[in-house]
């Protein structure tokens, strides 16, 4: 269930406002972080009404009273159950009936709601959820790494040029997460600014980004050769998509689809791969659109004895494009990562 906000969230006598200078953030996140002001760190203290742990964000609920004895809600969203598994944070360790204290940064938009970056539990263990991942209260924390590899796991690790788990390099940013880099047709401009971010987002509804979006994705990812094609395996919604070698089908012929179809071909040891009949109306995570003459052209090697992945997409779209946007990714090989499942819940 979600619970309904009360009154007198913002004067919670729990609550205590520090303004900051932000710190710098690496975040895993489906939406765009302009709706928290990063600039303000809130403090509150409360107890935990309850807790859903699961894909695409983390939530919990937070019971809080002020001065005055007034009760409000309020909803605190983490990253993805994803992102914590990686940090080592499960979800056996919040449950409903504690009383916790929690850091993060207050939304701009919506009343009694919060980007929560650190919860400090009962027994004095900090979970850095995410934000800096900075410690506030104690020296007993978990969550700090942002990934850490299994041992035997690492070991194990085998792969051959391309086919192995990529994990996104650090230190880039992930295609689409945030407007920019393209010049839109004023009409697309439009659509793009009047989309919004919290009720115009089908990834908050569990529906999976279509193509180029979904290269986008901040999660693993791996190449399987699967006969004459190759199937690119993705954690994020448990996607799969399908590049067929070699192809002499018309495309025309196939059904426009979210993914499209994709026909790729080795030249050397770098896949091209050229994917039309896209049907999905987003270029991007942020809102803006494309049509479905959208032509997605991508360049993929594996270099540095298959430590990194290079990538190069061009995306063209005249009706909504000005002019082709080309976007240059990398990834790298982080022995014994795996492709976890995703298993998207809908917000309660």
């Amino acid at each position: 269930m979600r619970f309904n906000k009360g009154d007198g969230a913002g004067t919670a006598a729990s609550a205590t406002l520090l303004a900051l200078l932000a710190l710098p953030v690496t975040v895993f996140s489906h939406h765009s972080m302009a709706e928290f002001d990063r600039a303000v760190t809130l403090e509150l203290e409360g107890e935990l009404v309850d807790v859903s742990w699961t894909n695409p964000h983390v939530l919990l609920w937070l019971s809080t009273t002020d001065e005055n004895g007034a009760e409000a809600i309020w909803e605190l969203e983490s990253n993805a159950v994803s992102a914590q598994r990686r940090r080592g944070l499960t979800g056996d360790l919040v449950a409903v009936g504690q009383r916790v204290r929690v850091a993060g940064s207050p939304s701009t938009r919506r009343d009694a709601y919060l980007q929560v970056h650190n919860v400090l539990l009962p027994d004095g263990l900090e979970l850095l959820m995410g934000g800096g991942r900075v410690a506030r209260w104690s020296e007993n924390t978990l969550g700090g790494d942002p990934w850490s590899a299994d041992p035997e796991k690492a070991a194990a690790a085998r792969g051959e040029g391309i086919f192995r788990v990529w994990s996104r390099a650090v230190g880039t940013w992930y295609f689409g997460a945030e407007q920019g880099g393209y010049s839109l047709t004023p009409e697309a401009a439009a659509a793009s600014a009047a989309w919004d971010d919290i009720y115009d987002n089908p990834i908050m509804e569990c529906i999976p980004p279509g193509m180029p979006a979904l290269m986008g994705n901040p999660y693993p990812m791996e190449f399987v050769q699967a006969g004459d094609a190759i199937e690119l395996r993705f954690e994020e919604f448990d996607m799969v998509r399908r590049i067929h070698l070699g192809s002499t089908a018309d495309p025309a012929s196939v059904a426009a689809s979210p993914l499209g179809y994709s026909v790729g071909n080795w030249e050397g040891d770098t896949l091209m791969v050229t994917t039309t009949r896209i049907d999905w109306p987003y270029f991007d995570r942020v809102g803006a659109p494309q049509s479905q003459d959208v032509v997605v052209e991508e360049e993929i090697r594996a270099v540095d004895d298959g430590e990194r992945l290079e990538y190069l997409m061009t995306v063209t779209d005249p009706s909504t494009l000005l002019e082709p946007y080309v976007w240059e990714g990398a990834w790298e090989w982080r022995r014994g990562e795996e492709v976890g499942r995703y298993d998207c819940t809908l917000e309660r």
